[in-house]
């Protein structure tokens, strides 16, 4: 008899344990998703590429190629740079050119080398995707200025056709999937922890 009535109440202590870890796991996951919408903000990236080399033709091709090859990084480090943020700032539209700062166009030009390639991608992330695409195309044309200034034996620079609105992608951070997983798993961590402690504390009493 006292058998059955222990066994009944590990069982009852059992599914209590399942019932506040199910809770808890529950709340977590909401709060999560919760927290994760309310500070959800929405980004678009416009990118255009930029083509910097010299004609490789010859016994030497090679040699040149590896030569503009590996200027690819100062060139990137050129467009991400103030110079470049300042003259693109100069020929911004009057709109643009009162949102937006110098330093701030600054900040939100990347640019990186293609590998293998002396091609550049250059990409300008704003809150809307009008913005970043003029912002992206107007950077990208004073860079050609600036480069040839700050290094004359550049070689010929090619601009990529412009980047379109259409086709500037969208970013939303932060994500309320791997927000509310995270929170799920908070509440799981949380529920077991009480669960267990409550289950020990009982049995210590």
């Amino acid at each position: 008899m006292n058998s059955n009535l222990t066994l009944t109440n590990v069982w009852k202590a059992i599914w209590k344990n399942i019932i506040v870890i199910a809770i808890l796991t529950i709340i977590g996951g909401a709060g999560g998703y919760l927290y994760a919408h309310h500070k959800k903000t929405t980004t678009y990236e416009a990118e255009r590429n930029v083509l910097i080399a010299h004609r490789h033709v010859g016994q030497s091709a090679n040699d040149q190629f590896m030569s503009d090859m590996g200027m690819m990084k100062t060139y990137s480090k050129i467009v991400e740079s103030n110079d470049v943020a300042n003259a693109a700032h100069k020929k911004l539209p009057k709109k643009l050119h009162k949102k937006y700062s110098t330093k701030q166009l600054s900040a939100m030009v990347n640019a990186h080398p293609i590998d293998q390639s002396t091609i550049m991608n250059v990409s300008v992330e704003a809150d809307n995707a009008k913005d970043a695409t003029v912002l992206v195309n107007t950077v990208t044309n004073a860079s050609v200025n600036e480069i040839e200034r700050i290094v004359p034996s550049a070689g010929t620079i090619r601009l990529f056709a412009k980047a379109k609105t259409a086709d500037a992608m969208s970013h939303t951070t932060p994500s309320t999937k791997k927000y509310a997983l995270l929170g799920a798993a908070v509440g799981l961590l949380v529920g077991m922890v009480i669960a267990f402690s409550i289950t020990t504390w009982k049995h210590l009493i």
